[in-house]
């Protein structure tokens, strides 16, 4: 893989399967492109009451459904993006459903999933996938094929109440920041919310939030609980 590949590498697709508190188990899945299409979708559900005889209605609210979103993306076996380096489609679209389908001995199911792309966090579960094979080497093998998945969030209470002591407003936290580090993941993995990058990078006076060098000591300042904002210092 080439160096403009690997400096992309941290903001790539990935799906790592996580267990019913939210730590990461088995190997993850890393689109080596881009995902062409990113759907999310929302679905508040309303009660519309009409008495008889009336026109229109009074919404009451019932409540906000787990948000939906589908990825469509490309995996290929051309060693196009790789230096040459040829990894069978049939072994990446292996690892995709180990990751996402694969029944865990211990889980007796499948495992929860984070999926991460950009400043997009969210843990989930897989509603479904497609794979379509689009081209094909001389013998009829696959060399190319898109995936498209469907996932609902899903909210591990357990992790979402561990994050929510460490995000007390008592508290300052640090982190050193590893190769590969994203700040929105950071933020989301302390905060429960990846939305303070911003708070964060300003606190800390990053100029570039995207590469923050390894070895970095970042602070990340207690929530306000009424305002749920990070406090900055001054």
């Amino acid at each position: 893989m080439d160096d403009q590949s690997l400096a992309k590498l941290p903001f790539n697709l990935k799906i790592i399967p996580v267990n019913d508190t939210g730590f990461p188990i088995g190997i993850p899945f890393l689109a080596m492109f881009n995902p062409e299409s990113f759907t999310i979708h929302e679905d508040v559900d309303w009660v519309a009451n009409c008495p008889p005889g009336t026109q229109g209605a009074n919404l009451k609210y019932r409540g906000t459904k787990p948000r939906t979103f589908t990825l469509e993306f490309i995996i290929d076996g051309t060693g196009v993006n790789t230096n040459g380096v040829k990894i069978p489609v049939t072994a990446q679209v292996a690892l995709f459903r180990a990751a996402t389908t694969g029944v865990r001995g211990t889980l007796h199911k499948p495992a929860f999933l984070l999926v991460q792309y950009g400043l997009f966090i969210c843990t989930c579960a897989l509603n479904s996938s497609n794979v379509t094979y689009t081209m094909f080497d001389f013998t009829g093998l696959p060399i190319r094929a898109k995936i498209s998945a469907s996932f609902t969030e899903h909210t591990v209470p357990t992790l979402s109440n561990i994050l929510g002591m460490l995000s007390s407003p008592d508290l300052t936290h640090y982190r050193t920041v590893k190769e590969g580090d994203l700040l929105p993941l950071i933020t989301h993995q302390v905060y429960n919310d990846q939305h303070y990058y911003l708070q964060v990078a300003r606190v800390n006076r990053l100029k570039h939030f995207r590469n923050i060098p390894p070895g970095t000591r970042l602070t990340l300042p207690p929530i306000q609980n009424s305002h749920h904002k990070p406090q900055t210092q001054r």
